[in-house]
């Protein structure tokens, strides 16, 4: 069953359903790389009765909505940004006078939602909302910009109202479903620096018109719109490997920001090496954080993101895993060859994972790796996962920076726990990159795309310089530019504060940076015509990125204000986008008194168990041998813990009780740092759920003692490593996600053979599935085309596992068939599933 925050738009309070959307007005402007959204969105009550409603967003990591209105039971709110401390106080202010105040803040574990609670919509009575919002627009690979409007904005026709789709599935997550489709009113404007090529749409028939100097076009809707797809267009610019600037002016009217002129830069660098930009000969270190607050979701996503990543390494690369708490283990005493052997020892030490390893100790296990020499011709990529922070961040990033010569790290921040400072700056030292990972974020495809990075050379030590009129200062936005990788867009700002207000910015700008060891510029004359719009977009995106940049820099105790609070509020502020620090309240643009909602029941952590995007929501038992202790070292480092609430039990969920206390390893239900509920009992909502045996929990409470994985360790785990069959294959133990099943039953070598499981995954007849060519050629074509079919929205994830399976089909005899030709075989079996 989907949860309630499964679904998008105006969602009925206490039901999994929508309020139908009648109308939906659309309007982008496209700047460069940015996108502008202005939408009026129409809702109608059509039952008898009057209906409690919230309306929820869902928002790119680097979008902003600065603009809500809502006119609904005869007021007119808009949605204005508030310091979160003076916003609570206003809201309690209403909750003494009896009612709840609406308040919108940015959700703890997801910045990635926008909710608003409206309240009351009478029957028969209609909703009108505005939202405007910025984004920015996504690469494809072939170096298109692709703009998609979320499907809140154009909702699924479905018969059945609220019906829910399965994560990962073709359609969109969490999408929006009417009975009827609603009337859809499409423009779209694209100007700015780069020529455009074309602009065009996979599924939809589109009016373009591109003027005569190729740098503006305006786009609509050739015909209706079939509501049954994703609208999403694809622009190609000409000359996109080349720098280029826009200048859009500010008002001086405005606070902050917002009253100066601003420059951005766009910048699609071309960092291909050659026909074959990935690269075997690269050494793998997957160091996987094992730490005590790690444990539920967080360890969940971590393994299954193990499982992922080593599915996706290339065949002939070296590898390896290293866990670490308060002390550390390495699967292989030094990295070894990938191949079936050794992949089938790290899947057993994959599926045998758990948060069971004290505290947060990095220095350590780093200080091991880099002990060992990088053999020739293998440079390494460390790939760091780790929700905690260090007491000793200084002598992490050293060590780092002293090894940037053949180790690059890749560093992975889960949750508000990790240190900011520790996992930018141990990246940027190592010429690495640093993602943060919110609890609800999809962490597998966040760390493939690192992953994907990292097999080529990346654009590091980037630089600006400007060459301008001395009555011009500037700053730069962020401060300091990223590392960038292939397929990576460049995106800077700056902002202009001029002491001439007669003088017109002028001059040329240098942007510098090393690439594959040697050192590259681009030098651009500023030429530009200035640009203008009522609601500042690129400025507000420019916000969101100081916010971010603020942010980072923001390290702060636990539960404490950090050092850059007041700058970040201003900005929030002044941009009205949310922050970390900042809350949207509710506000009767008339009265301008904080908008009041009837009360509603006590709302529900949906942190408990949350599957994300495709992802598997089973809730793992954690056991524990009785006699295990870990004592942190002198000095040792945090993993910061999270607290669980209670969650309301839904129709359809799996309950995970504690297992019996008979078990011959004492089992017994692990305690954390977090809040357990008193009954012992976890609740997990999903579609997709599986419940753990208490022979499998028997079998969890072995694995959970702290061993040495190096050679010489004990006995059991050298079974283990060894693929000793008393333990649980990776294949037998389903997590529901069938996108996951079939990664795990992958071959090291991209293929895939036949089984029961993969033929009840496809869903296909043993007929079907049956060899039509020698060896696995057949089984292979079909999970192909099964994953372009079924999971296009998550091709991010398996990408690199499709890659290796093309590749392996490549080099089979084909019986004089080309791989193309085999695959659209079994596109037709799979596509009458």
């Amino acid at each position: 069953m989907a949860t309630r925050k499964s679904l998008y738009g105006l969602i009925i309070e206490g039901k999994d359903t929508t309020v139908p959307l009648k109308e939906s007005k659309v309007h982008v402007t496209v700047q460069g790389f940015i996108a502008n959204v202005e939408s009026q969105l129409t809702y109608c009550n059509d039952t008898l009765e009057a209906l409690q409603t919230s309306f929820i967003f869902p928002m790119d990591d680097m979008s902003a909505v600065y603009k809500f209105e809502a006119d609904v039971n005869n007021k007119h709110i808009i949605a204005e940004c508030q310091d979160k401390q003076k916003a609570k106080e206003t809201y309690n202010e209403a909750i003494s006078s009896g009612h709840t105040a609406m308040l919108l803040s940015e959700d703890d574990a997801s910045a990635d939602i926008f909710e608003c609670k409206l309240g009351n919509l009478p029957a028969g009575e209609r909703a009108l909302l505005t939202i405007s919002y910025v984004v920015e627009l996504s690469v494809e690979t072939d170096g298109k910009m692709r703009f998609t409007l979320p499907t809140v904005l154009t909702p699924r026709y479905s018969p059945d109202v609220g019906h829910y789709v399965e994560p990962g599935s073709e359609s969109s997550p969490g999408q929006v479903n009417i009975r009827t489709p609603c009337k859809l009113t499409f423009s779209a404007a694209v100007s700015g620096c780069y020529k455009i090529k074309s602009v065009s749409s996979s599924y939809d028939k589109l009016n373009v018109k591109v003027n005569g100097d190729k740098l503006s076009a305006s786009i609509d809707l050739a015909e209706e719109f079939k509501f049954d797809h994703d609208l999403s267009f694809d622009i190609i610019y000409d000359n996109i490997n080349e720098p280029e600037i826009i200048l859009e002016l500010g008002n001086k009217e405005r606070d902050g920001l917002l009253k100066e002129d601003l420059l951005m830069l766009n910048f699609y660098p071309d960092l291909k090496q050659g026909e074959e930009t990935e690269d075997s000969k690269r050494e793998f270190i997957f160091v996987i954080d094992r730490s005590g607050s790690m444990g539920n979701v967080r360890i969940k996503k971590a393994k299954e993101t193990l499982l992922l990543l080593l599915k996706s390494l290339p065949v002939g690369c070296l590898f390896n895993v290293v866990s670490f708490g308060s002390n550390f283990s390495t699967l292989f005493e030094q990295s070894e060859e990938y191949n079936e052997k050794t992949l089938k020892q790290a899947l057993s030490l994959q599926e045998q994972m758990e948060a069971d390893m004290g505290g947060t100790e990095i220095l350590q296990p780093l200080k091991q790796i880099y002990s060992k020499n990088c053999k020739q011709g293998y440079p390494r990529q460390i790939f760091l996962l780790t929700d905690g922070g260090v007491s000793n961040t200084n002598e992490v990033i050293k060590l780092a920076k002293k090894n940037n010569g053949n180790t690059r790290v890749f560093t992975f921040g889960i949750g508000d726990g990790a240190s900011t400072s520790l996992i930018k700056n141990v990246a940027k030292a190592s010429n690495g990159k640093a993602i943060f990972i919110k609890d609800k974020d999809n962490m597998q495809a966040k760390v493939i795309t690192a992953m994907k990075g990292s097999l080529d050379n990346c654009l590091s030590e980037v630089s600006l310089h400007w060459d301008i009129p001395k009555c011009f200062t500037i700053t730069d936005i962020p401060n300091e530019p990223p590392v960038i990788f292939h397929g990576d867009k460049l995106v800077l700002f700056a902002l202009l504060k001029s002491s001439d207000a007669k003088s017109g910015i002028s001059g040329s700008f240098t942007l510098k940076g090393r690439f594959g060891g040697k050192n590259v510029k681009h030098k651009v004359k500023i030429e530009i015509p200035s640009y203008s719009h009522n609601d500042l977009p690129l400025h507000r995106v420019a916000a969101k990125y100081q916010i971010k940049d603020l942010e980072n820099d923001d390290d702060s105790s636990y539960r404490g204000d950090g050092i850059n609070k007041d700058k970040i509020v201003l900005v929030s502020q002044a941009a009205n986008i949310v922050s970390k620090y900042t809350a949207f309240v509710g506000v009767d643009k008339d009265t301008k008194v904080p908008v009041s909602v009837p009360e509603e029941p006590p709302s529900y952590d949906d942190n408990l168990c949350f599957g994300g995007f495709g992802m598997p929501t089973s809730m793992m038992m954690q056991c524990q041998s009785a006699s295990l202790s870990f004592k942190p070292k002198k000095g040792a480092s945090f993993g910061m813990p999270s607290i669980f609430k209670r969650k309301k039990k839904a129709s359809g969920s799996v309950k995970l009780m504690s297992p019996p206390m008979n078990l011959g390893s004492k089992c017994a239900a692990k305690s954390s740092p977090r809040r357990r509920s008193s009954s012992n009992e976890f609740v997990c909502d999903s579609m997709d759920t599986y419940e753990e045996s208490d022979e499998e929990c028997a079998m969890s409470c072995v694995s959970n003692n702290y061993v040495d994985m190096s050679p010489g360790g004990n006995e059991r785990t050298q079974r283990i490593l060894s693929g000793d069959k008393s333990t649980k294959s990776e294949k037998t133990k389903s997590s529901g996600d069938k996108m996951m099943i079939i990664v795990s039953l992958q071959n090291f070598d991209g293929s895939w053979s036949q089984s029961s499981e993969l033929q009840s995954v496809l869903n296909v007849s043993q007929t079907e599935l049956k060899a039509k060519y020698q060896g696995n050629i057949w089984c292979t074509a079909l999970v192909v085309a099964f994953l372009e079919k079924n999971f296009s929205k998550r091709k991010s994830e398996w990408e690199m596992i499709y890659n290796k399976a093309i590749k392996w089909l490549t080099s089979q005899d084909r019986e004089g068939k080309s791989v193309t030709q085999i695959i659209e075989e079994g596109n037709d079996i799979i596509k009458n599933i």
